[in-house]
């Protein structure tokens, strides 16, 4: 039996990496806590209650002690399980560590709606009187007990200064429940939470969580450390049910979410990855001119890569050297040329592709540039003005730049070599000349009086 229960936790532990994937890779607070709800929120249903399949079947995988007696995380009162493969113990309850009432559900276990109801990760065996005394109130550390019976404790516990009921789990136990209810605020992010569920957690994606709930979850959960109960009991309600608790597979994605590693970004252990920079992220190159080659160096810090690495550009208009790193010199740091020759006119975009190493997707960072024109001289006509009398005399035309110019309309001559305006021969009223110099042309208006 040893041998068979050993050789299904060696299989669990091998799917692990395989469960997460490199999802979580880079990324850190609401992002990640996002990634992991999309990862645990489409799992089993399995059936509430004692029938074959249903809660009580999984039970006898997940909480059972060594001798085989229900392990009770509310009380001392040594149980058993019923003889067979079915059926419960009349003296316990299943209980709902976060309260079902906390996201609207009823009583009545028919006519359960929400898949929170149904969820073993937070699903446990329970002593009767301590699962009545606990009710639907928040965790907290009671400091006037109605009920103790050296497990759990019922009583007067302080939010701020509001003094309301709460729960307080034995001190070896504060763990599992800070765990489980962060659990429940990421596979279920997307719930309204009623009731007095509203003291501990917020209806949002991010945190999910009240400042008096993220508080005293950490604060437990930095206590009482992971054990080995908490790892044979997600292995279990993973094999019925699909998903897995992540804050007991990697305890530190607590800090990384909620704790004080909420502006670093996470990285499975050994997975290979750079710690600048991640994909998507942008490298803007200042304005240059067509032609016009500008350089940029960056550093690579990569860690735990497993071999080469290639560097490549998605155009023509940006180069990359060395197009080829081994994993040593990444993983000691190197710094890497950018070059941006801007084969045309406006916003230039490539991409540089970092691929290989062992890394699970190409690191794809974003190359930006813009090639500005060269600077066109402003041209205006000088020594024109703007009215003349019918007797004046002809009046030159010329512009303010050297070049080529044409000009015509009323009155407008070439003489010697030059164009004039004759106020006598365009008459009396306003008379609009155009111009064009190298390309560009213009108006300028005239009144003869």
């Amino acid at each position: 039996m040893f041998f068979l229960f050993f050789l299904f936790a060696v299989c669990i532990l091998a799917q692990m990496p395989e469960y997460y994937s490199d999802k979580l890779n880079g990324k850190k607070n609401k992002e990640l806590k996002t990634t992991l709800y999309l990862l645990l929120k489409d799992h089993t249903r399995i059936p509430y209650g004692s029938s074959y399949g249903a809660t009580w079947t999984v039970f006898r995988k997940s909480d059972v002690r060594p001798d085989g007696s229900i392990w009770d995380m509310y009380s001392n009162t040594k149980r058993n399980f019923p003889s067979g493969t079915t059926g419960s113990n009349r003296d316990m309850n299943i209980e709902h560590s976060a309260p079902k009432s906390w996201w609207g559900e009823g009583a009545d276990s028919r006519e359960f709606q929400y898949d929170a109801s149904f969820d073993l990760h937070h699903l446990v065996p329970s002593d009767a009187k301590a699962n009545m005394a606990k009710s639907n109130y928040i965790l907290g550390e009671v400091e006037t007990a109605t009920f103790d019976n050296g497990v759990s404790k019922v009583g007067t516990a302080y939010v701020g200064n509001q003094a309301v009921s709460a729960f307080e789990p034995a001190d070896e136990y504060k763990g599992d429940f800070a765990r489980m209810y962060f659990y429940v605020v990421t596979c279920y992010q997307n719930y309204s939470w009623v009731s007095s569920g509203a003291k501990m957690f917020q209806s949002n994606e991010y945190p999910t969580l009240t400042d008096y709930g993220k508080e005293l979850l950490l604060k437990w959960h930095r206590q009482d450390p992971v054990s080995q109960k908490e790892i044979d009991r997600n292995n279990a309600v993973y094999s019925f049910q699909h998903n897995r608790n992540p804050y007991i597979d990697y305890p530190e994605l607590v800090e990384y979410i909620w704790g004080e590693n909420t502006d670093v970004e996470y990285y499975m252990e050994n997975s290979p990855h750079i710690l600048e920079y991640k994909s998507g992220d942008f490298i803007e190159f200042p304005d240059t001119k067509k032609g016009i080659t500008l350089y940029k160096t960056i550093h690579l810090q990569g860690k735990d890569i497993k071999s080469k690495v290639s560097l490549s550009i998605s155009g023509d208009n940006f180069v990359v050297k060395p197009t080829e790193v081994t994993a040593d010199q990444l993983n000691k740091g190197i710094d890497i040329e950018l070059i941006y020759t801007p084969l045309g006119l406006g916003w230039q975009s490539e991409d540089l592709l970092i691929s290989g190493g062992g890394f699970a997707d190409n690191i794809v960072i974003h190359l930006k540039g813009l090639s500005v024109p060269e600077q066109v001289a402003r041209i205006f006509p000088v020594d024109l003005k703007a009215s003349y009398r019918l007797n004046d005399s002809n009046a030159p035309l010329q512009l303010n730049v050297d070049g080529k110019s044409s000009w015509s309309g009323n009155g407008v001559a070439l003489v010697n070599g030059g164009y004039v305006f004759n106020p006598e021969v365009a008459g009396v009223g306003t008379h609009y000349l155009s111009w064009n110099c190298n390309g560009v042309n213009g108006k300028v208006k005239v009144i003869v009086k």
